[in-house]
């Protein structure tokens, strides 16, 4: 597991600026769902780090379609890795929604998730009034924190104070019940409780992430988290530091979406 992790920073580490700020994927119908190939929109005057790595003519499967009730869940063929994923709405407290592509690599703003208005051809097996879909993934822009990444840090410090004893040692098994816990088994916990299931790339956690980076990079080797955690000169004053700027910075994006 760790070593997936470590993979997958190299890859969004080696990410470069590019023209490339989208992808569009038009997908098919197939007898079992939707399925084609995602390009990259290369827009003139475009810039930014890609956050997830990604090459022309990416396959990509789901196995519904912008009719059907969310989380839209599927599959796509990334360079180097094949990675599931799924497309949720969010809300905020105010009723403003919007649609992200959720992996464990990266979490991706959708700017468009609809079906085309051209019944599709070809599909023998499909239903005659089939059509295609389209998907445009924005790759640079990141999906700011809501109103759920301000409770999961709120609840993670809350549940700070009376962790006894602390674990120096953790690893990435909290699922199975591990204890005691230490900064990645809160956040796991936090996440599971408040969305139903953990999330790797929970805006909440990448705000821990980045907070950690910056302060403490010299204590990371692979897993940003659980080495911050392990590391012996981490104390619980700076689990407790790197949670609170988290948490100003989650509330300060959970508002700057509010009208």
């Amino acid at each position: 597991m760790r070593h997936t992790t470590l993979v997958v920073l190299l890859l969004l580490g080696g990410a470069e600026s590019s023209t490339a700020q989208t992808a569009r994927c038009e997908l098919s119908p197939r007898p079992y769902g939707l399925g084609g190939l995602c390009r990259l929109d290369r827009g003139e005057g475009s810039s930014g780090i890609v956050r997830i790595p990604f090459a022309d003519s990416v396959k990509i499967w789901t196995a519904t379609g912008p009719g059907d009730q969310p989380p839209w869940r599927g599959n796509i063929s990334l360079p180097q890795l094949e990675t599931s994923f799924e497309i949720a709405r969010e809300a905020s407290s105010l009723g403003q929604t919007r649609l992200v592509f959720r992996s464990g690599i990266a979490w991706l703003l959708v700017k468009e998730w609809a079906e085309l208005a051209r019944p599709i051809e070809g599909c023998s097996a499909c239903d005659r009034g089939a059509k295609g879909v389209s998907l445009v993934l924005d790759l640079v822009a990141y999906p700011p924190a809501t109103d759920d990444d301000v409770v999961i840090l709120r609840d993670v410090l809350a549940r700070l104070d009376s962790l006894l004893p602390w674990n120096r040692q953790e690893q990435q098994n909290c699922s199975n019940g591990e204890r005691p816990a230490g900064l990645f088994c809160l956040l796991y916990a936090a996440v599971e409780s408040r969305m139903g299931r953990y999330h790797h790339r929970q805006p909440a956690l990448e705000l821990v992430r980045s907070v950690i980076l910056e302060r403490w990079r010299d204590r990371i080797t692979s897993h940003g988290l659980i080495d911050f955690n392990n590391h012996a000169a981490t104390t619980r004053g700076d689990l407790r530091t790197a949670l609170e700027l988290a948490l100003e910075r989650a509330r300060a994006q959970a508002l700057s979406q509010q009208p």
